[in-house]
């Protein structure tokens, strides 16, 4: 009897599981919950063509800025020296940091006259002392849009916003171009008892009806920029005095807010905050001390809520008498002040109270936080991108 061998059955190769980073859909939620910061994207673009893809598709950065909500603090613009040319300061830290000559200001050939008076949204806004315009510069994209101010505000404080949530609710601000935003002038009228305010909106590129109120001190608002809070623009009056609002979704509301009693301790001693609750605050230095006052929106109060000692962090390094700390710098996003003191510029995040050293310097001007988002230039292989980026500079 003749036994038959059993032929073995082929052995089949066995299938790899797929890697989760090889679902286009899965891989974007990972990407998307990378850190805001400059370099994140940057270094998720070198890593294959198929990931450069991905971090550089507009519809995935809209979403990444939409899920982080804030753009990250890249650094300030000031003086630069004693002379009206304005610099880019970084203030992260490598390989975040962004060099200083990636921002640069074109200035109309024969010199202009420009103070800078705000910055928001990516954007930053200057006036020019030469003749009535605003220039409203974008830093990242280098292009700049100028509008001609109305003749009655020859001598005047101003605000820019991006305007592009108007029409798109899904916009997230930070990374705004010029296609869409709004200016706010303010002025005070002969014997300082009015405040004048006028709103543009460059989608109608016009500006609307002169609006005003009673105040009872001079609108002094050198090197200080606008606070915005919720739907309201907020400048100081004069070195101690009240608050003047400014209602942009309704222009006829302009109003005055006095300030809660306190011990006014010098020119740039106060400054305007927005709270973690988006209300008004007021942070108030007293020698080395700074308290924090809550006001109630219209009401002619506020309580405080909180000192913050500065002694424990500067005295270390300098008597107390010679330290003299002056506010000179707020950005409303990351809740940052900058405090030039004898012994240097420094950042303080109010919410957690860390400081962190700029630069010595003794030089007093004001510094005019400047956030956005970087990383999406660079991922899609502008100009920025360039090995600078993670150098020490």
């Amino acid at each position: 009897m003749v036994r038959r061998r059993r032929l073995a059955s082929p052995v089949l190769p066995v299938t790899a599981p797929a890697s989760p980073l090889d679902d286009d859909d899965l891989l974007l939620e990972i990407l998307l919950r990378l850190p805001p910061q400059p370099s994140s994207l940057l270094r998720a673009s070198v890593v294959c063509n198929r990931w450069r893809r991905l971090v550089s598709d507009p519809g995935f950065l809209r979403r990444f800025r939409a899920h982080h909500r804030k753009p990250p603090l890249l650094g300030f613009i000031s003086l630069h020296g004693y002379g009206p040319r304005y610099c880019f300061t970084p203030t992260l830290d490598p390989p975040d940091r962004i060099p200083a000559p990636c921002f640069s200001l074109t200035q109309r050939p024969g010199g202009e006259c420009l103070a800078l008076v705000d910055c928001r949204h990516g954007l930053a806004l200057f006036l020019n002392k030469k003749q009535p315009e605003a220039v409203v510069w974008n830093p990242i994209s280098g292009r700049q849009c100028r509008v001609a101010l109305p003749p009655e505000f020859d001598n005047t404080v101003a605000a820019v916003l991006c305007a592009a949530g108007d029409d798109d609710p899904t916009h997230a601000h930070g990374d705004c171009d010029l296609s869409s935003f709004k200016l706010a002038l303010v002025r005070s009228g002969q014997g300082h008892t009015r405040a004048f305010a006028c709103l543009y909106k460059s989608k109608s590129a016009a500006w609307g009806n002169i609006i005003s109120t009673t105040i009872t001190d001079s609108l002094s608002n050198w090197g200080r920029g606008t606070v915005l809070i919720r739907n309201t623009f907020c400048w100081m009056i004069s070195a101690e005095g009240d608050i003047l609002q400014l209602d942009f979704d309704d222009a006829r509301k302009l109003v005055v807010i006095e300030k809660p009693l306190y011990r006014h301790t010098g020119y740039f001693s106060s400054e305007i905050i927005r709270t973690e609750e988006t209300s008004l605050g007021l942070i108030v230095l007293t020698e080395l001390s700074m308290l924090l006052w809550l006001i109630r929106m219209r009401l002619a109060h506020g309580s405080l809520r909180k000192p913050f000692e500065l002694a424990s962090h500067l005295s270390p390094r300098a008597p107390v008498e010679d330290i003299c700390p002056l506010i000179q710098g707020y950005d409303e996003d990351q809740n940052v002040i900058f405090l030039r003191t004898s012994i240097g510029l420094f950042m303080i995040q109010l919410d957690s109270m860390r400081f962190k050293e700029i630069f010595g310097t003794n030089f007093i001007t004001s510094y005019f936080p400047y956030t956005s988002y970087y990383a999406s230039d660079w991922a899609n292989g502008s100009r920025y991108d360039r090995p600078g980026m993670s150098s020490n500079t």
